[in-house]
This record gives C-alpha cells, structure tokens and sequence, in this order.
C-alpha cells in the first residue's frame, strides 16, 4: 500500500511540473500593418538554450540567451494569414496568428527630366519586396491636350519629343510596372508645356492647374437632403445638378468612412468600410462618377490624427494593455511637440480636445504603412480628386516628416491630387513639401483654429472684424489678417478662404445679410481657394453641429431663400470663373478714403485688373478710390470704364480721370470693378429651374422645423389626384384643411401658418388617391 502511495504521489508531482511548464507568448493575436515582427515571450517552469519558431509551414531554430528565460525573435511574414507558435522541448505555446492586412507589392515612381522640348520619362523604384524583376509600361493618358507618341514605351526609360505645335496645357503619362508573380504597382507624372517651354513636375512642391480654379463646396452628407426613402449618398447624387447649377467646381464630402458616433464622422473604427449609415458602397460610387460625369471633382475628408476611441485596436490595446500589438498605436506620453499644451489623458490615451478621439503615435511605422495604405485605398479605388486632411496640424507637430511622406506617396499614384491641409496658411512649414492648400488660421499655436477674420473667441457668437466694435480699426484688422500680420506668406502658399465651414457658426448667423453679402464678394475675388459650406448658399443659420437636415429632396436646393443668397453666390461664382486675375497670386492693397473701415485691393493677370471695394461701416459713406494708373499703364488718350460686376453701373473717363474716383457706398457693401476698354454688360437673374414630374407620390418634412409662426410644406405626386392635405393636432383632432381639391401631376408647396395657435407638436396629413402619409412638426413661439 505504501509503494502504491509513493507511486501516485510521484505522478502528481510529474503532472504538476508538467503543467508548470509553459511558454508565455507576450503578444495577442492581430491584424498588422508590416512583415517585420518581432515575437517575445517566456519560458515558464523550465529552462532551455534553444527552440523553433513555427510560422506556418516553416520552421525556424533560434536561441534563447537571456538568464531569465526570455525571448525576443525577430521574424518575416508573410501576405495574409500567418499561425505562429513556438516549440521548445517538445512543449508547445498557443498558437499566435498575425493577418498582414495589406497587399505586398512593389512600389514605384515616375518622374521626367527636360532637355528643350524633350521630355526624357524616368523610373524609380521605391520598393520590391519580393525582390523579383519587373517589366515596365508607359502610357499617355487618353485625355491629354494632344496625342503624343511615347518611344521606348516598354522601357524603364522613355522619352516624348515636343514641338511647338502641340496646344498648350498639361499632359499625363501612366507606368505600369508588373513582377513576375503579376504584381502590379502603378505610378504617374505630368508635364506643363506653356509658351514654348516644357516643365517637368516636382512632386514636392508642385500643384496640377487645376487647384488654382478650385471653387470648393463642403458637404455635411447626413444633413445634406431630407425627403425619400433613398440614401444620404443617393440623395446628394440627385442633387449633383443642383451644385453643378450653383456654379462650383469641386465638392469636398466629409468622412465617409465606418464611423461609432455618426454624426458628421470624425471618429473613425473603420478607415477601408463605407459608412453604412450613409449608403453603400456602390451607392458611393456612383455619387462619384456622377459628379465627376457632370465636371466636377471630388474630394474626400480624410482623418490622419486620431482615430475613435471605438476603433477595434483602440479597444484591443486598452484590454490587453502592453500585450496588445495596438499599444504603441497611440500616442501614451506626453512630449514637446507644438501644441503639446493641449494634450488631455482620457483611459490610457492622449488627445488634444477630444477625449474619444486619441492621437495616433506616428512614431510607429506600423501606424505610418496602416494610414498611408488607407489614403491610397481610396484615390485608388474611387479615382477621387484630392482629401481634406482633418487635424493634420497635429500629425505634422508630432512627426513632421510622416506629412512629407504621405504627400510623396498620394502623388506618386495621382500628381494631380488637391491636399488640404487642416492647418495654418500662416506657417511657411505647412507647405514645405506637405499640402498644396492650408487654412486661413493664425500663427499662434495657443489658439489652433483662430481663424484670421476672427477676433475674439466666443463659443456662441461670431466675433470677427466685419462686426467689430471698434469702427476705425477695422481696415487695419483686414489688412492684418490679408497680410499675415503683416509678415507675408509662403511664396507656394494657397490659402482657403471660407466665411463657413462645419465647425463654426453660419456666418449669416450673427452678422446679417448685408455683411454675409459684403464679405461674400470678398471671398471671392481674393487670392487662395473660396468655400462654400452647404445651406450657406441660401441663408442657413446656427451652428452645423445642431441643424435639421438642409435641403428638400426632388426640389431646388433655392426653393427656400429669402434672401436670393443662392443667385448672389452663382454670380460671383460666375465672376471668379470668367476672371483669371482672381485665381493669379497678384494682390496688391490701393489707397481709399475713408480708410478707416473702408479697404480696397486690387487683382491684375495680363491685361485684366479688378478692384474690389468694401465699406465696412455703419452708415452709408462717400469713398475716394485712387486707381493706381501709372502701375496698369493705360493709354492717356483712350476712355477707359470700371463696370461693377455686381450692380452693372459703369464709371467712364480717361486714365488721368479715372486716377481718382468718388463713389457712394451703402453700409457693409462692396464694389468689384473691372477696368476695361469697354463697358461689361451684367445680366443678373436666377435662373429658372423646370418642374420635373416625379416618379412616386410623396410627403416631405415641413421646412422650417420647428418653426414659428409659419412653415412651408412640400408634396409631389406622380399623377393626378384627389388631394386632401390637413394638420391634426396630437390628440388628432383636425386643426386646418390646406389643400382639398384635384391636382395634377407635379411639385407643391403649401404654406401653413400657425399664428394663432399653442406651441406644441402638430401632424399633417396627406391623402392622394390611395396614397396616406403622415408627418409631425413642432411650433415653438
């Protein structure tokens, strides 16, 4: 019995030790964004000299060196899913799997060399993981401004000779490079030919033509268009012939990536999903071609920063702590980087303002390849035009160089892209080999976003110049902040030049009509880019993070504009498109008088000169004007004339008559002439947009709401009906019949006036035919 004893007692000891012998992997399975990877882990219970590392089929030996039985194994993976696990004495780890989540493939970069007018196309290559031999092709692209022919097109060099028949503008040319095993990498250049001269484009600080007639229009996507059961993506797509009849050139959509709080989008959990919230995919896309069908180009909002708090390795790493391969993701410790004053602790995380939004740590190379891959995921599978970098501010204070990379890798596949910077105009690094736009914000980092037009921080107003108080400082305000505090600015700089955007205020809001209009002409007929915001075009108030949806679905986006904003915004619009003075950098400030509020420049390209105008005062003024003469070099025997591009009035007289002008300026008001050798017929009307027979019936939100004391509400019907359209109140009982008659097929807007009821919530009914619909809104008196 006792040896019996001894035997079992020897087996539980044998299985204890057993079981104490383990190794310990310090590393928790993970989608990863680099081959390189290093695996640590422990022995535990045992000891040993040596072990094999198992990465899918192959089997690795290395040592283990370290007295407390620790390892550190640096390995190369490979694409997709990789099962690691480690043997050592025949004792097994658990298996560990690592998902390369991106594509290995060669990486590529075109670039020409000019002789005279020959172009000599070259190759670099940037990298060949796989080491294999490539083959190379180049192509013009289809819509270049003349055909050219391509020698050596099979060639890693090529070359294209010029002549000085060929029309004038920018040509594009494709390289393909495909690896033995069909990978393929895809790069593209340009070449400028202008005059008789051929200039090759220079990734780093170079722009396409385009960007300098850019007219951009931001869209807010789940606010855009209310009304239907289509999508948000659907619901803007049909409304493209609405922003093609408004004039601009370029839509900038906010984030259209898998957001956690929706919303306007910012907090990103997915950088490669569409948001299904907003749409599909394929409804995105062809969102898309339809604008780019009807020439417009698109930009996407692009989130480098930070990502939401929500993001499956945000949540990994705060579960897993240092095991999580995600930890070193974010930025965890503080440094003193520009604005690190701003940085906040929230759940292990740094953020500037945001506590669900932690700062990404581009000291990772992990995180560099994760966001740069995202980037190109989209140029590349949409074809889109250029991004809006949110935030960008911050990654450039902390790495400074991940910014230059990523422009190099973006205009490596697309040269032509527009990069817009989140971030300050009025630092000279914004455009040192980064972005080709910037924002029209200050210098000083305690204030990251103080806009230059604004003069004091108020959460729930809108201090700017054009409301100042103080009267006779307000031209000197301008100049300040048109001149960078008088410091100037890059010579490469292009700034935005925006009244409204998504995170501030509408400016109508707190300064009116008159100033929205004053301001509006200068906004347009500065140098830089102009916005516009959607709804500013027809007067939309309050503050882009509290609003209703903004536009009716099936009608004109100016079906309801008091103020015929939308026609004043075409025109200037109009004005910009037909004038390249106001897309050259020339800018130069002329002498008016008064000159305390009232401020006047002047924009000149060859023999264009325009003269913009502003009273900023309270009152109606009479302003001398000096027109700078001797600078324009007018011809002292020829009548000359300055049409107001605005008003259509017409100054005549010789140079020396027209060296000083007297002209008579309502409060907040501007001019903008133009200096012609004939006076400039202006025809100013809105256009007439046709009534379009709707393919279904249809009852939509009442506008506004809520409201008080009136509201409009719109139907349509895809046939003739009988129309009854009333309002009950809550408890149902009948309060008003609006319509009861037959209506044909077609568009309607009935006006309902509540003066002479409560507040309280309020339902209106329409009845066509066997189609019911019901609706509530809310009057608040």
């Amino acid at each position: 019995m006792k040896s019996l004893m001894k035997i079992f007692l020897m087996l539980i000891l044998l299985v204890t030790y057993a079981i104490s012998q383990e190794i310990v992997l310090n590393k928790k399975d993970a989608e990863v964004w680099s081959t390189s990877q290093v695996i640590n882990g422990k022995l535990k219970g045992f000891f040993s000299n040596s072990g094999i590392i198992k990465i899918n089929d192959l089997d690795i030996n290395f040592d283990i060196q370290n007295s407390d039985s620790s390892f550190s194994i640096p390995v190369e993976i490979k694409e997709g899913l990789n099962k690691i696990v480690i043997e050592v004495s025949s004792i097994l780890s658990d298996t560990l799997q690592l998902d390369l989540a991106y594509k290995i493939r060669p990486e590529i970069y075109a670039y020409a060399e000019i002789n005279s007018l020959t172009a000599t196309l070259k190759s670099e290559i940037i990298e060949n993981p796989k080491n294999e031999q490539l083959s190379f092709f180049w192509k013009a692209d289809e819509n270049n401004p003349a055909v050219v022919s391509v020698t050596n097109q099979n060639e890693q060099i090529a070359s294209i000779p010029f002549d000085n028949n060929f029309p004038e503008g920018e040509y594009y040319f494709d390289l393909l490079a495909v690896s033995n095993s069909n990978d393929t990498a895809k790069a593209r250049t340009f070449l400028t030919f202008k005059k008789d001269s051929l200039k090759a484009f220079n990734i780093k600080t170079d722009h396409a033509a385009w960007i300098d007639s850019a007219i951009i229009y931001e869209i807010t996507p789940y606010i855009y268009a209310v009304g239907g059961s289509n999508s948000d993506f659907a619901k803007i797509t049909a409304k493209i012939p609405e922003i093609v009849r408004l004039g601009v050139n370029t839509i900038w959509i906010q984030p259209v990536y898998s957001t956690y709080y929706k919303g306007q989008g910012y907090d990103i959990i997915d950088y490669f999903n569409v948001r299904s919230d907003l749409g599909t995919e394929q409804e995105l896309r062809t969102l898309v071609e339809t604008a780019k069908s009807n020439g417009l180009r698109v930009m996407f909002d692009f989130v480098a920063n930070h990502s939401s708090i929500q993001h499956p390795y945000a949540k990994n790493s705060a579960q897993y702590k240092t095991d999580s391969h995600y930890w070193n993701y974010y930025q965890r410790e503080k440094d003193n980087a520009p604005y690190s004053q701003h940085y906040k602790f929230y759940q292990g995380f740094i953020n500037y303002f945001w506590d669900d939004l932690p700062n990404l740590n581009y000291d990772n190379p992990e995180v560099q390849k994760w966001i740069t891959e995202a980037a190109k995921y989209w140029v590349e599978k949409f074809d889109i035009d250029g991004y809006r970098f949110d935030a960008i501010w911050g990654v450039t204070a902390r790495n400074p160089q991940f910014t230059k990379d990523l422009r190099l890798a973006l205009k490596r596949i697309k040269p032509e892209l527009l990069l817009l910077a989140e971030d300050k105009a009025s630092q000279d690094q914004v455009f040192d080999e980064r972005f080709d736009v910037a924002y029209d914000w200050t210098p000083e980092e305690s204030w990251v976003s103080h806009w230059s037009w604004q003069t004091n921080y108020n959460p729930n107003g809108n201090q700017t110049i054009f409301n100042s108080p103080n009267e006779n400082q307000k031209s000197n305000l301008l100049r300040s902040a048109l001149t960078n505090g008088g410091k100037g600015f890059a010579s490469n700089a292009k700034i935005l030049r925006f009244t409204d955007n998504n995170d501030h205020y509408y400016f109508i809001t707190h300064l009116g009509v008159e100033r929205t209009k004053m301001v509006g002409a200068l906004l347009f007929t500065l140098n830089g880019i102009p916005l516009l915001y959607n709804g500013q075009e027809i007067g939309k108030n309050g503050h882009p993070y509290n609003l209703n949806s903004i536009f009716l679905s099936g009608y004109p986006n100016d079906y309801y504009d008091p103020n015929k904003l939308f026609t004043y915004y075409q025109n200037l619009i109009s004005i910009r498109k037909k004038y390249s003075a106001l897309i050259s950098d020339n800018y130069k400030e002329i002498s008016v008088t008064p000159s305390n509020f009232v401020f006047g420049f002047r924009r000149w390209n060859d023999d264009q000169n325009l003269f913009t105008i502003m009273n900023m005062g309270t009152s109606s003024s009479n302003v001398d004007v000096k027109i700078p003469v001797e600078e324009i070099n007018l011809d002292s025997s020829k009548i000359y004339y300055l049409t107001d591009l605005l008003s259509g009035e017409v100054i005549s007289g010789t140079a020396n008559e027209l060296s000083q002008i007297s002209i008579s300026m309502e409060r907040f008001s501007s001019r903008v002439y133009t200096l012609e050798d004939a006076p400039v017929i202006v025809n100013i009307q809105n256009e007439i947009v046709e009534n379009v027979i709707p393919d279904k019936f249809e009852l939509n939100q009442n506008y506004p709401n809520p409201f008080n004391p009136s509201t409009a509400i719109t139907y349509q019907l895809s046939a003739q009906s009988k129309v009854e359209l009333k309002i009950f109140d809550i408890l149902g009982r009948e309060v008003q019949t609006l319509v009861n008659e037959i209506q044909s097929a077609g568009q309607y807007k009935v006006n309902f006036n509540a003066s002479n009821l409560t507040s309280g919530i309020y339902i209106y009914q329409i009845k066509a035919d066997n189609f019911v619909q019901s609706k509530k809104m809310m009057l608040l008196k």
